[in-house]
């Protein structure tokens, strides 16, 4: 209790290494390729590298190349834009493999789900080539598992299947062909991370739960234990990790400006919260090691809420760079 307490005082700086503020504004791993605005909202109708530079952080934007001309791909059996996904993706991989060698905290703003599984990838390989492997972890944030395959998908979308790529340990021999593509390339090994090293939180979706066998919260946890307390005990899971990857899907709050909304997601003082206790418990224990921001859609917000969910994702980095909102100087 003391330690809690003491959270909530004046803490000491503690400096960030510098971030790389990676655009990557492509959704071809959805439905109908909305998240490709997510990247540009979040940075072009906010203020966030001025907040960030305020927190005495020193951030690169990073803008990316003329990749393409890509053409939507849907035919039957097929996973949709598979093409487009392997370039987009492959690009991001050396982006973020590049910005770890360098000491720098990659904050990836998507795009789409299947995003995560080029950073993911790509962590994965540089603590592996530093003999780290198995202290690489991911704390992801999503209201579903992400962990739908060939064999059984609706939607052939590639970021619902983004868990299952990246846990894939089984003979390559024997997956759909754009699967086996969508997982083995020159940065990802077989699997490019344990299920042991991954906890989500969030989870709405319940159908799929008798299928998975890692790690998670559901919204009924966040509910009894507070989000700080689910927070805690998933790093407690992840406590042989050193090095710790969030991915935050918008999905997993209260906000229209997201694939696959859930009524009952997280709340603006939840996802403050969250924020608050990946500064506490991941940054300044420094663990913190790159986040990706993933699945806005800005032209599915609300009328009367335009431009929330960029302000959110603004509030959310501010307070896990070390801003506090509860205790912040208000006018009014």
């Amino acid at each position: 209790m003391q330690e809690i307490l003491q959270s909530r005082k004046r803490l000491d700086f503690y400096q960030s290494p510098d971030i790389d503020l990676i655009l990557c504004p492509w959704g071809f791993g959805g439905t109908d390729n909305l998240a490709q605005e997510g990247a540009h909202s979040i940075l072009g109708d906010t203020e966030l590298i001025r907040a960030l530079e305020a927190l005495k952080v020193k951030v690169n934007l990073i803008e990316p190349p003329s990749l393409g001309p890509f053409e939507i791909q849907e035919s039957p059996n097929r996973i949709r834009n598979i093409e487009a996904i392997t370039s987009v993706n492959n690009w991001l991989k050396e982006q973020v493999y590049l910005s770890r060698g360098m000491g720098h905290l990659p904050v990836v703003l998507g795009g789409d789900a299947s995003l995560s599984i080029a950073s993911i990838s790509a962590l994965s390989n540089f603590y592996r080539d530093q003999g780290k492997a198995d202290e690489f972890g991911v704390l992801w944030f999503s209201n579903h598992f992400e962990n739908s395959a060939p064999e059984f998908t609706k939607s052939w979308n590639a970021n619902r299947m983004a868990l299952t790529a990246l846990t894939y340990d089984g003979d390559l021999n024997n997956v759909h062909e754009d699967f086996k593509t969508l997982i083995s390339d020159k940065f990802t090994s077989i699997p490019a991370i344990k299920k042991k090293n991954i906890v989500q939180i969030g989870i709405n979706h319940r159908s799929a739960q008798d299928s998975v066998d890692h790690e998670y919260f559901v919204m009924e946890d966040i509910g009894e234990l507070g989000i700080s307390g689910c927070v805690i005990m998933a790093l407690e899971k992840l406590a042989h990790c050193k090095h710790i990857h969030v991915v935050l899907d918008l999905n997993v709050f209260d906000l229209s400006a997201v694939s696959n909304y859930s009524l009952g997601q997280m709340n603006y003082r939840e996802a403050i919260s969250m924020a608050r206790s990946l500064d506490l418990k991941l940054r300044r224990m420094n663990k913190l090691v790159s986040i990706d921001v993933v699945e806005h859609c800005p032209s599915r917000e609300a009328w009367d809420k335009r431009g929330e969910a960029a302000e959110w994702v603004v509030d959310i980095l501010e307070n896990i760079f070390g801003a506090n909102v509860f205790n912040v100087a208000r006018k009014y």
